[in-house]
């Protein structure tokens, strides 16, 4: 049902002058998908220059590839951006990066389907960290109905998987 999908939207930082240690915007952006309950996803880090045209420069590279986008998740500050993005070919898209020169983690992380209520996040964090895993990133994947999907990137995903 597409219109119980909404993307999801990161926070603006507050710049130095405002008292931040620099300034940042966080955009998450999540696209229909068709992923179901608990599962492993490839998650791509992409590290790039902090300057115009840079992240519209990747997502040329993938659009000619023909690689779509499902989620994203882009942030700035100290001289880069950092960009996390799960495709629908990260291998593809790995190669592609890689090949124009941009310097491409690749990771597994484990979509979680969670109530889309307030602390059903938190609830999940404190289960994570009490058993001593340490979440590294999260992107949104998508909301539907009273549900929200999200891919989390973890120091242990053997035991995390145990968790969720």
């Amino acid at each position: 049902m597409e219109s119980a999908r909404r993307p999801g939207r990161g926070p603006i930082y507050p710049s130095p002058a405002e008292g931040g240690k620099h300034a940042s915007l966080v955009v998450s952006v999540a696209l229909p998908c068709s992923r179901r309950g608990n599962e492993s996803v490839i998650q791509l880090d992409v590290d790039l220059p902090d300057r115009p045209g840079e992240f519209a420069k990747i997502l040329r590279i993938l659009a000619v590839e023909k690689i779509n986008i499902d989620a994203m998740s882009a942030n700035s500050g100290a001289g880069h951006s950092y960009v996390s993005l799960i495709t629908d070919q990260p291998i593809k898209a790995r190669q592609s990066l890689a090949k124009a020169g941009y310097e491409c983690v690749q990771r597994t992380v484990l979509a979680v389907r969670l109530q889309d209520t307030p602390g059903a996040f938190a609830a999940l964090a404190r289960k994570l960290g009490g058993a001593g895993i340490d979440i590294l990133s999260v992107v949104q994947l998508e909301n539907v109905g009273d549900h929200v999907q999200l891919a989390i990137s973890v120091d242990n995903m053997d035991v995390a998987r145990r968790l969720v």
